[in-house]
């Protein structure tokens, strides 16, 4: 193609993107337990792709590009009024748009109080709404109150803040108490209690926190306390988890301590893990368009961050161009700070290669209709596959439409994330 010829290799005659793979990983026995979290998923939650777009560049302290506040405030106020009766507003997005938000009940305390907490691989910090929540920034979250745990321990003069893009924060102190994850107990887990939240986190009234699962380094707390991930490899029977996100579906799961081998197809490839700034970052080092016999690959693997806790598949720039280009009637549109594509549309496949400097190799295929995300009108969809930009610092972040499109594997202990085919759902 015409364009990229500084930054992409094009290989004629592509075949597959598949390679030799691994048998699922095995692992020493170990005392310890297993357990399965199951997701709860609101499919009835109207999306609105410029507000997960913009949710993402702020959590990442990305360049947020001019005008995409205003959108996203115009479109919260007309939504609202829709919601609230108002005369000349539209209304509301297609309640079966895309998939937003995957939560899980977890337990905090003693006895243990259920929050619905969104479970990410991009942050370290398990931080929760709760009695020390200002007031007003509460609208429906459950919260915690540790004066009802009778294994709550404040942590003296700790304290933490995760600034955003837009400079907005979540903030608050520390605590010390026994974190349940199904049947598994985890003492003396930091459990950080929000005192003021960003206004993005009180907009969404089924979320009462975040659990983090990146590399301790990066936990905001100070002084510097254990994350979830330093308190695992002692308790799991193996130092694993999976994540099973289904499409437009609440029967995913995120698995610990075990792999089960009913929810893959095939062997899970996997390839070494970057934890240098603190994320699951792995190499992107190439990518295909389904129904193309070119294998497009980058002179220099792209680093990618893999993100349960953000919505969108984020690809390097060039990949997310070379692809659109050719799915007719897709288009950029500087209206929703995206790609757009015909809602009636079946776009190609999109098939991805990431690869490590041992020469491993994950390959798979996202299917093209996980990219008919929302609609932006009634004939017009807002992309799943979407650029962080030509200029952004960051190449790209997987998140959830990337995940549900194979079955995810996260090795703690040796640094390694692996993907394996699954049954899907392709239905929009």
């Amino acid at each position: 193609m015409a364009f990229f010829t500084r930054v992409l290799v094009a290989v004629a005659i592509f075949l597959s993107l598949s390679t030799t793979v691994i048998s699922s990983p095995t692992f020493s026995p170990k005392a310890g337990k297993t357990l399965s979290l199951t997701l709860g998923h609101n499919a009835d939650a109207p999306q609105h792709g410029p507000t997960e777009y913009l949710k993402t560049l702020k959590k990442y302290k990305l360049n947020v590009p001019e005008g995409l506040q205003q959108v996203v405030d115009a479109h919260k106020a007309t939504y609202n009024k829709a919601v609230a009766g108002g005369v000349g507003g539209s209304t509301p997005a297609d309640s079966h748009d895309g998939d937003l938000l995957w939560l899980t009940p977890i337990g905090i305390g003693s006895p243990p109080q259920l929050l619905n907490l969104d479970i990410d691989t991009g942050s370290s910090d398990t931080w929760i709404f709760s009695t020390d929540t200002e007031k007003d920034e509460v609208a429906g979250q459950a919260l915690w109150d540790p004066s009802k745990s009778s294994t709550s321990h404040l942590i003296q003069n700790c304290t933490w803040s995760i600034i955003y893009g837009d400079f907005s924060t979540s903030e608050g102190i520390c605590y010390k108490d026994t974190l349940t994850l199904g049947n598994l107990s985890i003492p003396g887990m930091t459990i950080e209690s929000a005192t003021s939240v960003s206004d993005m986190f009180t907009e969404t009234a089924g979320m009462s926190g975040l659990m983090g699962l990146a590399w301790p380094s990066i936990i905001q707390t100070l002084p510097p306390q254990k994350s979830l991930l330093d308190f695992l490899p002692q308790v799991l029977s193996q130092p694993v988890f999976t994540v099973d996100l289904r499409h437009n579906s609440s029967e995913g799961s995120f698995n610990f301590g075990y792999i089960d081998d009913n929810l893959h197809t095939s062997a899970i490839q996997s390839v070494d893990v970057d934890t240098t700034d603190g994320f699951w970052s792995v190499l992107n080092t190439g990518f295909a368009i389904g129904g193309s016999d070119i294998k497009y690959e980058y002179n220099e693997a792209r680093s990618v961050i893999i993100d349960t806790g953000s919505t969108l598949f984020f690809a390097p720039d060039e990949a997310v161009s070379t692809y659109f280009h050719s799915v007719p009637g897709a288009s950029y549109s500087y209206k929703e700070y995206g790609w757009v594509l015909p809602c009636n549309s079946t776009p190609p496949d999109f098939i991805y290669e990431l690869g490590d400097k041992n020469n491993n190799k994950v390959t798979g295929t996202v299917p093209g209709e996980y990219f008919v995300y929302a609609h932006s009108t009634n004939e017009s969809c807002y992309a799943g596959l979407q650029s962080l930009g030509e200029f952004s610092e960051m190449a790209g972040i997987f998140g959830d439409v990337f995940l549900k499109s194979g079955f995810a594997f996260f090795d703690i202990a040796n640094k390694k994330f692996g993907m394996a085919d699954k049954h899907l759902n392709t239905t929009n």
